[in-house]
């Protein structure tokens, strides 16, 4: 079998034999470059590890960040920021391209950041898209993962991670509420951490004296796809709590595919006990954290930031603090700790 020398394979895993093929191209000729992807991440690695051990490296595909879909050019400031204990500019143009580009937020979250969708401007085309979508994945993509005995029930859990999103995971409640037992609703939440739609986000806890709680956040990676999944078919019918979910899971989505260029890791960090503390996310950077807290607000004020103080105490890590919010202005609150409209992260 002929291979072209630069190669893209997608959905991969639907043809394992063909691995095969790329080993001997590969042992041949080390400087090919092949890409292969698909949407189960968990089979596509099996399977690829199995031809391919040694020869091959791994990527999750985020959907688009802000910045990819606005054009934006990544400066990476926010590896800066970490650094330095300090933003490049207090211009919040500096960080876009045109007026354009700060967006809609509402409508922006609706949408989501999936490629096809992300381009689509009437909101009953988009409900129409996700809709699709999450039928598609019911259907067809999930026969790749594993055995779902239920659709019904399997679908049933994924609104309830949704209407979750940007909270503790308590597995037992969504169990309970899904009718599903413990141990299957454990196992259907991992395929959707295998097929990359929801992550469970580990609390931040190195060396910090404080009780700390040990359940992880969920994370419904777009936010698009949750407020489809909690059945809301217009931006206009999001509700002002769980509109503050979806900014929050924007951040993460965010977030993450910056720590991705920084080898970082992204967490969130909540203490235990008496009065608790929480910070929304963690990126962590070698032995540097940035706190990030989410406000939906249009303003910030100084009490926007007890968290973030309370995490610069606790931790000797602390070198940035962010406060990523709906208004349009970067203004500083303390030393090393900004305010920073939700359209330039």
């Amino acid at each position: 079998m002929n291979i072209s020398r630069h190669m893209v394979i997608d959905e991969v895993q639907k043809a394992p034999k063909f691995l095969h093929a790329v080993k001997k191209a590969v042992d041949k000729d080390k400087s090919r470059r092949i890409v292969l992807s698909g949407s189960a991440r968990l089979i596509l690695m099996k399977k690829v590890s199995e031809s391919l051990a040694g020869r091959a490296v791994y990527y999750d595909l985020m959907p688009f960040s802000f910045g990819e879909l606005k054009g934006i050019k990544y400066d990476n400031w926010i590896e800066k920021c970490i650094d330095t204990g300090s933003l490049p500019s207090m211009n919040v143009k500096d960080y876009l391209p045109d007026k354009e580009a700060t967006g809609n937020l509402g409508t922006d979250l609706f949408r989501g950041f999936l490629p096809p969708v992300a381009l689509l401007k009437k909101e009953e085309h988009i409900s129409t898209w996700w809709r699709g979508y999450i039928k598609t994945y019911l259907e067809r993509d999930l026969r790749d993962v594993s055995e779902i005995a239920n659709l019904t029930d399997f679908r049933k859990l994924m609104e309830l991670i949704a209407l979750r999103t940007a909270n503790i995971l308590k597995q037992s409640d969504v169990a309970r509420d899904a009718g599903l037992s413990q141990a299957t609703a454990g196992r259907y939440i991992n395929i959707l951490e295998e097929t990359n739609l929801v992550a469970r986000v580990r609390p931040y806890s190195r060396n910090i004296a404080k009780r700390l709680i040990k359940a992880p956040k969920v994370a419904v990676i777009d936010p698009g796809l949750a407020a489809a999944l909690a059945g809301f078919a217009s931006s206009a019918a999001l509700s002002e709590q769980f509109l503050g979910a979806l900014l929050e899971s924007y951040v993460y989505m965010n977030l993450t595919a910056k720590a991705s260029l920084m080898d970082g890791n992204v967490m969130y960090f909540r203490t235990q006990g008496g009065r608790e503390r929480e910070v929304d996310f963690v990126l962590e950077k070698g032995k540097r954290i940035l706190g990030v807290e989410v406000k939906l607000a249009k303003t910030v004020s100084m009490g926007d930031i007890d968290n973030l103080l309370f995490l610069k105490d606790a931790s000797k890590s602390f070198t940035c603090g962010l406060v990523v919010y709906a208004g349009t202005e970067i203004r500083q609150l303390a030393q090393n700790i900004f305010a920073i409209p939700w359209f330039a992260l």
